[in-house]
């Protein structure tokens, strides 16, 4: 189901990421700040997350005031030629994805706007997104903020260190569990239920995207047709680590050229599908890790089977 409502892998990971880093450090919840812009296709777009000086628990986090108006003039500044509004993200560790009293107190703040965006995520990967509109009349919608497409990346040393430098959490009492009301619902409560978490990707396969493509390109399997989705699995999550690293200049164009010729080569080997197409050096501007990776994917049709079709015989 299409929502209208997106956020790229990048950027989600990065939220998921923080949230990690505060539950890994400090057992605590976390929050920050986003945009949300409107595309050329009127769909919007969460874009931008980071976080700012805040006091974190357990079950809150509150964004220092000072640190968040400065944050509105230099993300207005930044972000000046888009159509967008503010979103308010925040995590819920282990807990699930639902507003509190406490956030649906947050999520009023806005309301001097006309249109605002809140978003709550877990370290299941799962989120609720809230569309507000507060002008002619108040509405609010709750969705699932949809993600382009994503792997599971590692916690940067930036994001620890932005987290240990701008979390601080106040000084705490702590109650036996024996002792608290059986109805308690502080989020803080179930630090001790490690669900864990795992996600499959690419229309339902296991273990990130493409393992089994990838294991039989590494080790080498010649002349031997593998199967059509994992190919194009593997060539898609290919393609959105080279535009993510070509768009972070962690990728040179020269080392890209030499990926995708070396790429080529032995997805031909294999007989695949599909074949990568290159970005041109006009296709490298900022717009670049928002483009659909298909764009650079090309079908292939050997010669066996042409003689197949050339017969009648449809190929699947």
């Amino acid at each position: 189901m299409q929502t209208g409502y997106y956020i790229s892998k990048k950027d989600y990971d990065t939220i998921i990421n923080y949230a990690q880093a505060a539950y890994d450090t400090m057992k605590c919840e976390i929050g920050g700040m986003a945009i949300c812009y409107q595309d050329k296709d009127g769909d919007w777009v969460v874009t931008d997350p980071v976080i700012i000086k805040q006091e974190v628990t357990g079950s809150t986090c509150d964004l220092d005031k000072d640190e968040l108006a400065n944050y509105y003039c230099r993300a207005a500044k930044k972000h000046r030629k888009k159509i967008f509004r503010f979103c308010w993200w925040h995590s819920h560790h282990n807990m699930g994805v639902f507003w509190s009293g406490t956030d649906i107190k947050g999520i009023d703040e806005y309301s001097d706007g006309d249109l605002s965006f809140a978003l709550v995520v877990n370290l299941k990967r799962e989120n609720k997104f809230r569309i507000s509109m507060w002008k002619p009349v108040v509405l609010h919608e709750d969705t699932t903020l949809q993600i382009f497409s994503y792997k599971r990346s590692s916690i940067s040393k930036k994001i620890l260190d932005e987290v240990e430098d701008l979390c601080t959490q106040p000084t705490r009492t702590y109650t036996s569990w024996n002792n608290r009301k059986k109805n308690d619902s502080n989020q803080a409560d179930i630090w001790d239920h490690d669900y864990g978490y795992s996600y499959n990707v690419y229309g339902g396969y296991n273990n990130s995207y493409g393992n089994y493509a990838e294991g039989r390109i590494n080790h080498g399997t010649a002349n031997k047709a593998l199967p059509e989705g994992q190919m194009h699995t593997y060539c898609h999550g290919k393609l959105i680590d080279w535009l993510d690293d070509l768009a972070d200049g962690k990728l040179t164009y020269e080392e890209y050229s030499r990926q995708v010729d070396k790429a080529n080569a032995e997805l031909e080997l294999m007989k695949s599908p599909c074949m990568f197409v290159k970005i041109s050096m006009a296709e490298l501007t900022e717009e670049l890790e928002w483009a659909d990776p298909g764009m650079w994917l090309r079908a292939v049709i050997y010669e066996e089977e042409k003689e197949e079709k050339a017969n009648g015989v449809s190929v699947k």
